[in-house]
């Protein structure tokens, strides 16, 4: 038998809810409507028939933990979850169960999001993603430190995009990220602004999307090594960003793509300050825009690649080492490349201290 959805009070609670639920606090005995519930400290409440308006749907005053099956608050396709508890004080989540083992689109949109005293995740086991279903789930939960593992194989759109944005206590991410096959920003901004991460998940990868990895790690100030990185066939944006601000950032992964897109490697590396060497990039005929930015500012960056490319694009090499400080020498690249990279705004002059 599952175990009714519960919230137990830490401290003293009051709870409201935006829709319509059931609460029961004599353990299942008795059901009434909600309107307004005092619950005092160490007391617990069970909830059912969940019927939200899909924004906010528990209003806690209080600090309180979550547990029980989710389905018995609400059956799957609800928007009963959507920005469930955002920016209330739930502190302990590790033992609700989100029992759905197929997603729909914005299942667990902003679940968590601003719940800055949460220390504990639930498992997520659900193997079949939907669109935006984890979106901003834990967007700024500051106190959070660990990521659970996510299985899933089957991903949708957007569907991790900003979910530990702003969870700047992570030290811990999943320890792989499985799914071979990506979707359109499907990764997008996954672990924005965790400064206290330091070990990436793994990324195998090999058919990617739009601009699924851009700025997944955007702002990790603690992250020292990048994961390896093994697709050959590129799409548009897919890196953009990837490590942008990764301050502490020294090791990165062979990048051996031949086949490029549109800003495939924009801003890849801008900002990491702490790059002393760039990887090789083999691709011989580029994209527009496709290396535009890639080390901005990587100003302990003291070797370039050597650019292999004989067919270039409007803007292939766009700023790509502007404000690497440390660059003595512009890269070597095929002499009818150069000429045609000149014309193209790439200003080799501005490697030449």
């Amino acid at each position: 038998m599952k175990q009714q959805f519960t919230i137990q009070a830490i401290s003293d609670c009051t709870i409201e809810y935006e829709g319509t639920v059931e609460y029961s606090i004599d353990n299942g005995n008795t059901w009434n409507t909600l309107s307004h519930l005092f619950l005092p400290a160490a007391n617990e409440a069970q909830f059912r028939n969940a019927q939200s308006k899909g924004n906010d749907s528990f209003v806690i005053k209080g600090y309180f933990n979550v547990y029980g099956h989710i389905s018995t608050l609400a059956p799957n396709g609800t928007e009963a979850f959507k920005w469930m508890f955002r920016q209330a004080n739930v502190v302990e989540a590790s033992n609700l169960i989100l029992d759905f083992d197929e997603l729909w689109p914005l299942a667990y949109y902003g679940m968590f999001a601003g719940c800055s005293s949460l220390t504990a995740e639930p498992e997520l086991a659900a193997t079949t993603l939907a669109e935006n279903c984890y979106t901003c789930m834990f967007y700024d939960c500051m106190s959070l430190t660990t990521a659970s593992e996510l299985p899933a194989t089957t991903l949708a759109n957007s569907c991790y995009s900003s979910m530990f944005q702003g969870c700047t206590s992570l030290t811990t991410a999943p320890s792989i990220l499985p799914a071979t096959t990506l979707t359109d920003c499907c990764y997008q901004c996954m672990f924005s602004g965790c400064r206290s991460l330091t070990t990436a998940p793994e990324l195998p990868a090999t058919e990617l999307a739009d601009c699924c990895y851009s700025y997944m790690f955007n702002g990790c100030t603690s992250l020292t090594t990048a994961p390896v990185l093994p697709a050959t066939t590129l799409a548009r944006g897919c890196y953009s960003y990837m490590f942008e601000g990764c301050t502490s950032l020294t090791t990165v992964p062979e990048l051996p793509a031949t086949i490029l897109a549109d800003y495939c490697y924009g801003c890849m590396f801008s900002g990491c300050t702490s790059l002393t060497t760039a990887p090789e990039l083999p691709a011989t005929t580029l994209a527009p825009f496709c290396y535009g930015g890639m080390f901005y500012g990587c100003e302990n960056l003291t070797a370039a690649p050597t650019l292999l490319a004989v067919s270039i694009k409007e803007n292939s090499y766009y700023n790509m080492f502007i404000g690497c400080k440390s660059l003595k020498k512009r890269p070597v690249m095929p002499k009818t490349a150069y000429l045609e990279a000149v014309k193209i705004d790439f200003i080799p002059s501005e490697l030449v201290k």
